[in-house]
């Protein structure tokens, strides 16, 4: 299975886990799952700020806005920090 039938969220899962147990490459890789969410975390940054905003996709920062790099980060839980 690709994981693009059915449950794919559930495929996807279910093979990440299976992966964990066997080390084989998963469906869809950690950089895959990364930049294919970043699109819709992006796109709600700039409907929050209301702006055009400049992604420099190297350093992962907006080139235009601090207010924009500011919702990039989260306070975590305690204990949990990045």
């Amino acid at each position: 299975s690709d994981g693009s039938s059915g449950n794919s969220t559930a495929t996807l899962v279910r093979n990440f886990l299976d992966c964990v147990k066997s080390r084989n490459n998963p469906l869809c890789t950690l950089e895959d799952g990364h930049r294919s969410t970043s699109f819709a975390h992006l796109a709600n940054i700039a409907l929050a700020t209301k702006q055009r905003l400049e992604w420099d996709s190297i350093n992962e920062r907006f080139t235009n806005s601090d207010e924009a790099n500011k919702m990039l980060h989260y306070e975590y839980r305690k204990p949990w920090k990045l």
